[in-house]
């Protein structure tokens, strides 16, 4: 009789160990996400009789149906993540994603969730994925939560293709021509050992266009304070961002074999869609796309290219594309921001093209 008690009694038992040990251990990256909830929360207080809608805040998150709210933490947290939050609560587009303690910290608020990782087109955050093991970032010297600013317009970049496969063009140049695109690093790592014995030995450059339009419903504005923009006496301009674009070769099996980048030295209006009108030029304290218009990269400027001289010739290569790869950026879409073309490479300037490039989202790491 009490062996049978006993064999009754054992699953509850199992039960409720097992309900022990998910109490004792909130923080891991396989919860339910079933009944998640989501809101903004600050601990800087109203001015006396405001009534608000609070758009930017410490994301909180409740899985017993608003009993309890926890913060999150994650080693990724990026403007995809933040589109998510905004999205779900109705508050439009993210302009801001950080972890900070400016709305208070995980000392008074502590974590409920850790290892968020969202592509930035889900509608909930309960349907975003999660990293495959518990983030090393989310240490008791952390203090830090993820913060989140919502806009009701946002810009959005799109990268045009055309210009891309109609410009391409190989070029020789000696390093002693490359002096600032160097001091930028836009040439392989190779060159500079080289430099110290050969100064004028040359690179084949890559070079090609870049068009980004702004499809969005807002403008386009580099996300420095235009104080903090840093001048770069060998070009003679600020850069407002430290990179703008990327470019990588591949191979086809998706291994880097070249890359380079390009710097947001003077985001501008170059050329907008009828009834449209251009409004940012190549100024000091004000730069930007605005909405209906586009900033073309074209060819012959410095950096706008991949070193390829040392990838080897007579094959095919995969190029790609992508605008503002780093998230600074707050768009309604990353998913237009990238371009994927096909490279023969010969080393020859009479044979090498770029062609069937097709748009593509930014990589995001799963």
């Amino acid at each position: 009789m009490e062996s049978q008690r006993l064999l009754l009694l054992l699953p509850l038992l199992l039960m409720l160990g097992l309900s022990c040990c998910r109490a004792n251990n909130r923080l891991n990256v396989e919860n339910n996400y079933r009944n998640m909830m989501v809101r903004l929360a600050t601990n800087r207080e109203a001015t006396r009789g405001e009534v608000r809608v609070l758009r930017e805040g410490r994301v909180e998150v409740s899985f017993d149906f608003g009993a309890t709210w926890g913060t999150i933490c994650s080693t990724s947290w990026s403007m995809r993540e933040a589109n998510v939050v905004c999205r779900q609560l109705g508050l439009g587009f993210a302009s801001k994603a950080t972890q900070s303690t400016e709305h208070g910290d995980n000392k008074r608020y502590p974590w409920g969730m850790v290892g968020t990782l969202c592509r930035g087109t889900e509608r909930r955050l309960a349907e975003c994925t999660r990293e495959s093991r518990y983030p090393n970032i989310c240490n008791a010297r952390n203090r830090n939560v993820t913060v989140v600013a919502c806009v009701k317009h946002s810009a959005d970049l799109e990268i045009g293709l055309a210009d891309i496969e109609r410009s391409a063009r190989l070029e020789s140049v000696p390093m002693s021509r490359l002096t600032c695109a160097m001091e930028e690093h836009c040439v392989s790592a190779d060159a500079y050992v080289i430099r110290q014995t050969k100064p004028h030995a040359e690179r084949i450059l890559l070079r090609f266009s870049v068009k980004a339009t702004n499809v969005g419903n807002a403008d386009v504005s580099p996300y420095a304070n235009y104080k903090d923009w840093v001048w770069h006496q060998c070009h003679r301009h600020y850069h407002s961002m430290n990179v703008f674009a990327t470019f990588d070769v591949y191979d086809l099996t998706y291994r880097k074999v070249a890359q380079g980048h390009k710097a947001s030295f003077c985001l501008m209006d170059t050329e907008c869609k009828p009834g449209h009108t251009r409004k940012y030029t190549c100024g000091n304290t004000t730069q930007g796309i605005s909405v209906g218009c586009s900033d073309t990269y074209t060819d012959v400027l410095d950096c706008q290219w991949v070193d390829v001289t040392r990838v080897p010739v007579n094959r095919r290569y995969i190029l790609r594309v992508a605008l503002n790869p780093e998230y600074k950026l707050g768009e309604i879409s990353f998913e237009n921001n990238g371009a994927e073309c096909t490279l023969d490479y010969t080393g020859v300037h009479e044979t090498t093209r770029i062609f069937n490039c097709r748009r593509s989202p930014l990589w995001f790491k799963i």
